[in-house]
């Protein structure tokens, strides 16, 4: 629909929505827990998922940052970097594996779904690499 239609929708302004609040919830799971704990090695068992949450919300906040210094047309061969930027904020929809994790069936369906995804992604490769010899 984005791509037939694009000026129907601004989702550049739902994107800034979702932004600032995944920007609040780690701006307040910082200042509850504080920002020693939050980054603690030892002990701290969800390590991962603060650093994924940190890195998935910093890299939205500087892409955010850089498109207000700049459109795409002044960065040039930047753009590139900007659009690998975006579709690595997709990684956002693994956060529902975080709540996920509670619920034994949604769990083992969601884990299915990660284990069919790395079976296709290794066929693709073993499929590119009879391609390439061939």
């Amino acid at each position: 629909f984005e791509t037939d239609y694009p000026d129907a929708f601004n989702w550049d302004i739902l994107e800034n929505v979702f932004l600032l609040c995944f920007t609040t919830e780690l701006i307040l799971r910082m200042y509850i827990i504080g920002p020693g704990k939050y980054f603690r090695c030892h002990g701290n068992t969800d390590l991962f998922w603060n650093m994924f949450d940190f890195g998935i919300v910093s890299s939205g906040v500087l892409n955010w940052f850089f498109s207000l210094l700049g459109t795409k047309n002044t960065w040039g061969k930047n753009a590139t970097l900007f659009r690998i930027m975006r579709l690595l904020r997709i990684l956002r929809v693994l956060r529902i594996i975080r709540i996920v994790r509670f619920l034994k069936q949604l769990y083992l369906l969601a884990y299915g779904f990660m284990e069919g995804a790395m079976a296709v992604f290794w066929v693709t490769i073993l499929a590119s690499f009879g391609l390439y010899i061939c």
